[in-house]
């Protein structure tokens, strides 16, 4: 049917996709873990409990580069008799680890900037982390420039944008404060930049923990409303209604729809239904379709369709 030659050019299409995407996470995670190592000794010996903290957050970019690495490796594998949509839903169960870190790396920072905030901030040294700040901007620009172009189709892919940006964002944070700090200003302050980093964290993690749980529980992808799907297909030429539709994504870049279609004439099935598929794919992204056709008669005859479901 419709559907199932749907399904095999989003196969095709998929195959090609991940390839790219494995191509920007191996170049990102390869550039970040680098950096990490340069940013956690610079950050040590100088005193910066920013640059450590910043450090921390890379670490933590690191790891959800290197899950989306390996959910993408397996969402390649192709379907079986036991998992007939693929392991395409690889990515989304990778996400609760990728925000776990996340949630343990700005905890560290919380507890360390209080300590020092507390306990008096050390003596820091603040040439070397003005360098390594402006260093790890520039890093996570080009990371940034690297998985952008793939943030849509990826879920783990999007959080390492959001985190690439906040790491952005810290590295300026670190130039700032520690140019302050050269100019004479209060030390204390590296610790409150550290918590604006960890406050960076937090919003990331749950966003998607949101984005993930979305998924699992089936709900219909933002930008595709079954009332708006369900009246579109009546400009099809011999439909008269689309019900019991149903809209959602297996991962992010794989989204799905079955639905009853109500004819005027269950002569002309094969058409509409080609039809259908045709608009689906074309209008709103869906390329896996299942479609039960029906005449009037039919579907009052069948008792599925009066369900609430």
């Amino acid at each position: 049917g419709p559907g199932s030659r749907s399904l095999t050019c989003y196969d095709v299409c998929v195959h090609a996709r991940h390839n790219g995407v494995r191509r920007a996470l191996v170049a990102g995670l390869s550039l970040t873990l680098v950096f990490v190592a340069v940013e956690a000794v610079t950050g040590y010996l100088a005193g910066s409990l920013a640059l450590v903290s910043d450090a921390g957050h890379m670490l933590a970019d690191s790891a959800g580069l290197l899950l989306a690495l390996a959910a993408t490796t397996l969402a390649r594998r192709p379907a079986d008799s036991r998992r007939t949509f693929g392991y395409a839903r690889a990515e989304v169960l990778s996400v609760p680890l990728h925000v776990a870190l996340l949630a343990a790396i700005a905890a560290y920072i919380l507890f360390e900037s209080a300590r020092r905030l507390t306990g008096g901030a050390p003596e820091m040294e603040t040439g070397p982390v003005i360098a390594v700040g402006v260093a790890g901007l520039a890093v996570n620009l080009l990371v940034l420039r690297l998985l952008h172009g793939h943030s849509h189709d990826n879920l783990n892919i999007r959080g390492a944008t959001l985190e690439a940006m906040a790491d952005a964002l810290g590295s300026v944070a670190v130039i700032v404060s520690s140019t302050a700090i050269a100019l004479g200003a209060w030390r204390g302050i590296d610790a409150l930049v550290a918590l604006v980093i960890a406050g960076l964290i937090v919003p990331c993690a749950f966003s998607l923990l949101r984005q993930a749980g979305s998924i699992l529980m089936e709900s219909a992808p933002r930008g595709l409303e079954p009332d708006v799907i369900a009246a579109a297909a009546t400009e099809v030429r011999g439909v008269v209604a689309l019900h019991d539709v149903h809209v959602w994504s297996i991962a992010p870049s794989f989204p799905a729809l079955s639905a009853h279609v109500e004819l005027n004439d269950a002569g002309c099935t094969e058409h509409v239904l080609t039809d259908l598929a045709t608009l689906f794919r074309e209008r709103f992204g869906i390329g896996h379709v299942t479609l039960q056709p029906e005449t009037p008669t039919l579907h009052a005859a069948i008792e599925c369709c009066m369900s609430p479901d």
